[in-house]
């Protein structure tokens, strides 16, 4: 028998590595497969647990207005984007929540037949009414105690003034230009930019989110959060400011009364944030947060903008107004909202 070639020696020596190297690539995809299969399923069946026990708690007594008291279980609402128009809500139907297709969500109730005047809501989720009923948002109670006046919410999802301002565009282009336009949820932008956000890495496949939850573990470079420095706090203050200011701008050229409203939130000064701080991440962001704003809401002051209503401290801290440190506000809080709006903008 001849013996092998030294040729042939090498090519088996390297082919037997690359082999098992493909075997170990084969498992790796079957377990990432694995894992991509099993998170949903897993995800999925929180959620439905989650949801068994909303409806659990739903049925107990809960005093009307109250944080409480609101949809149980939360809407599974989605949205999509266009053009310079971040989180516009899809079409969606649910005990409580109603939205058409062209994102208006319902005031539940019947709309005036013969309105004397038509009336856009624009914004961020808390001008939508997240948590709320349909009938609890301010945009229903504006209508309620408005009369005879159709209030069209079209408020949207994460949704900055900058993106609310293209959708007013957008929405009047295709509709009848609107009476009256009310921006809401001025606050918003800061929000998105000095809020650290670990929801906002996507995750295509379970192996490479591992892989940096492992890496933000176990070698985390302890970067500083947002807006921590001056420099940077000063950007996001002026990225607001500036959006502010272009918003009314636009609006002034549409030859119709509007208004841009800075919504409350729980780190304005002097609210009761009483029901959040069971959570540790609110806790832990609460004290930084609330300096941001603070310095906001200097730069706010200092405004001149009669289209411009700052309702930071339209909340009395005797109770809590705020369903989740996104700042969704409860009934009470619509309600306060609605009424207030009512007074300065109408004189009701």
């Amino acid at each position: 028998m001849r013996g092998h070639s030294p040729e042939t020696n090498k090519t088996s020596m390297l082919r037997s590595p690359a082999i098992r190297l493909f075997q170990i690539f084969i498992v790796i995809c079957l377990i990432n497969g694995f894992l991509d299969i099993s998170y949903p399923l897993l995800i999925a069946t929180k959620n439905y647990i989650g949801n068994k026990i909303s409806l659990a708690f739903n049925s107990e007594a809960v005093e009307p207005g109250s944080i409480h008291d609101i949809l149980r279980p939360l809407p599974k609402i989605t949205s999509h984007d266009e053009p310079g128009i971040h989180g516009i809500v899809n079409a969606y139907h649910s005990v409580g929540t109603n939205v058409a297709p062209d994102g208006m969500r319902s005031n539940g109730q019947l709309m005036p037949d013969k309105a004397s005047s038509v009336g856009f809501i624009l914004g961020s989720s808390t001008a939508f009414g997240f948590g709320v009923a349909d009938n609890q948002t301010f945009a229903a109670h504006l209508e309620k105690r408005l009369k005879n006046v159709r209030v069209e919410n079209y408020a949207g999802v994460a949704q900055p003034v900058a993106d609310s301002v293209l959708r007013w565009y957008d929405l009047q282009k295709n509709k009848a230009k609107p009476d009256f336009v009310i921006i809401a949820g001025a606050g918003f932008q800061l929000y998105h930019d000095c809020m650290p956000d670990p929801a906002s890495k996507s995750r295509k496949s379970m192996l490479p989110f591992l892989a940096e939850l492992v890496v933000d573990t176990f070698f985390s470079t302890n970067a500083a959060p947002p807006c921590s420095s001056n420099e940077s706090l000063d950007l996001a203050v002026r990225h607001s400011i500036m959006e502010r200011e272009n918003a009314v701008a636009f609006g002034r050229k549409q030859g119709i009364p509007f208004h841009v409203v800075y919504l409350p939130t729980p780190y304005d000064a002097d609210v009761n944030v009483d029901n959040l701080l069971n959570d540790p991440k609110f806790k832990s962001d609460h004290s930084r947060m609330k300096s941001v704003y603070s310095r906001y809401h200097e730069e706010l002051n200092k405004l001149d903008l009669p289209e411009f209503i700052n309702l930071g401290r339209a909340l009395p801290s005797d109770r809590m107004y705020f369903l989740d440190a996104a700042g969704h506000l409860s009934i009470d809080g619509h309600r306060r909202v609605a009424d207030i709006l009512a007074e300065r903008i109408w004189g009701d």
